[in-house]
C-alpha cells in the first residue's frame, strides 16, 4: 500500500516538473511543442515505439505530463488507505 502511494506521488511530481518544463520552453521560444509520452519512453528505453491504431499508441501521443499525471493519480487512488466497515460490529461497538 505504502509503496504504491509513494510511486503515485513520485509520478505526480514528475508530471508537475514535466508540465513546468514545457511551460518554460513555450514561453522562452514562443512556440508550443509538447513533450510526447513516446519521447519519454524513447529516452528511457532507447527504443522507438511503432505507431499502430491501438489505445496504447494514442496514449503515447499525449503530452508526457498528462499521461504520467494520470498514472500517478490512479496509483494514489488505488492504493489509498481504506476504512473497512464490517457487517458485524464488535462487542465494544454495540454498547
Amino acid at each position: 500500500m505504502f509503496l504504491g502511494r509513494l510511486l503515485g506521488w513520485m509520478l505526480l511530481l514528475i508530471a508537475v516538473f514535466t508540465a513546468s518544463a514545457e511551460a518554460v520552453a513555450a514561453l522562452s521560444t514562443g512556440e508550443y511543442t509538447s513533450i510526447a509520452t513516446s519521447d519519454i519512453l524513447t529516452i528511457i528505453t532507447g527504443l522507438t515505439p511503432q505507431p499502430t491504431d491501438t489505445l496504447a499508441s494514442q496514449i503515447l501521443l499525449w503530452p508526457a505530463w498528462a499521461s504520467i499525471g494520470l498514472c500517478g493519480t490512479l496509483l494514489i487512488f488505488l492504493f489509498r488507505p481504506k476504512k473497512y466497515k464490517s457487517l458485524f460490529p464488535l462487542k465494544s461497538e454495540r454498547l
